[in-house]
């Protein structure tokens, strides 16, 4: 898979459990696990994970200026400033073909942003270096073919544009009051710099307990004996889950998921192949956990459920529980919050090593 893909894979296969994995007739946690799969050992589970990676003034460095560098502003230039790649530039145009004026060839405070390539080959280049104020002939010709207007192919034009003004990117500075524009609760550097602190530490700590449940999960699989596969239906329900998700990932850049697929130079039936696996490689994960829930009579309220819930649209920033379960759109939340015990169970009996 190419690493596009694998950078949302995960993110979609995290969330395997939070909808539920049932078989035909019921949810998870009234499947018979034992026509599925038999656990082998699952207390004193030996893992060994990497450290957690401590905070350094470099990775908060990095961090807040890649926080300014996504804030640039487009910001107008003063007098007798010069064109270059990259800035906006305010343009009035007319191109003139053996001396007359052809229709489409001419604007009025056009706003061309150099090196977007708007225009024909040289067009932008020749823009580049003027002044503000500056008027100027650009020669240049159409290339050819010409598939706009193929009667334009090769055809020599010349441009009369005059430069108006410049927008440039300008990278803002760290001051209280670009803190304060963040609207992250903080008013001024020092307690930004004590929030991308917290933030991190506790990016580093996720990252460590994501470490230790996979390698707990691989160890319990690796220990468990499967006898069948799981529940078509059950694979069927969480393939159709990926497919959703992956199809409003792609919706966030305004695609379809299938040229999003292509864009990652996947296949679309290798996609869907890689999905089907990891949805039945996920029910798998589902069914074991449920096993041991079972074997150690490990159950889950109600209460404990709102209580997952409201966390959970806390965390994502959902204005309620509702508007979360409505954009999950999935059911049985009880089985995510079952899955959540069973792994903490695993991980307070596991014996836990770091390198």
């Amino acid at each position: 898979m190419k690493k596009g893909l694998m950078l949302v894979w995960g993110m979609v296969f995290s969330a395997a459990l939070l909808g539920g994995c049932g078989n035909e007739t019921a949810v998870l946690s009234e499947m018979n696990t034992g026509k599925y799969v038999t656990l082998g050992a699952y207390k004193g589970i030996e893992v060994s994970v990497p450290a957690r990676t401590e905070v350094t003034d470099e990775m908060k460095t990095n961090y807040i200026n890649y926080m300014l560098q996504s804030n640039t502003q487009w910001v107008e230039s003063e007098a007798g400033t010069a064109a270059r790649m990259g800035d906006v530039a305010l343009i009035d145009y007319e191109g003139r073909i053996d001396g007359e004026l052809f229709q489409g060839g001419a604007d009025q405070g056009f706003e061309l942003q150099l090196g977007s390539r708007t225009f024909i080959e040289g067009f932008e280049e020749g823009v580049v270096g003027m002044c503000i104020g500056e008027t100027k002939d650009i020669s240049i010709s159409f290339p050819d073919p010409y598939q706009p207007n193929p009667d334009l192919s090769g055809t020599p034009v010349v441009f009369t544009v005059t430069l108006n003004g410049i927008k440039t990117q300008q990278v803002p500075e760290l001051t209280d009051d670009f803190v304060k524009s963040l609207d992250k609760g903080c008013e001024t550097v020092a307690e930004y710099d004590a929030y991308v602190q917290d933030l991190l530490e506790q990016e580093m700590e996720n990252t460590y307990n994501r470490n230790v449940e996979d390698v707990l999960i691989d160890k319990l699989l690796a220990g468990s004996d499967f006898k069948k596969e799981p529940p078509k239906a059950m694979v069927d329900q969480y393939y159709d889950r990926v497919i959703r998700n992956m199809t409003r990932i792609a919706a966030t850049g305004n695609m379809s998921l299938e040229v999003y697929v292509s864009q990652q130079g996947v296949e679309m039936e290798t996609f869907k192949e890689e999905a089907r696996e990891g949805a039945t490689a996920s029910c798998r994960e589902s069914i074991a956990l449920q096993a041991v829930a079972n074997a150690e009579k490990i159950t889950v309220s109600q209460e404990e459920v709102e209580t997952v819930l409201q966390q959970e649209a806390q965390t994502r920033g959902y204005e309620s529980v509702e508007a979360l379960k409505a954009d999950l759109a999935l059911d049985h939340y009880e089985d995510y919050v079952m899955c959540d015990k069973v792994m903490a169970f695993l991980r307070e009996n596991a014996v836990i090593t770091e390198y």
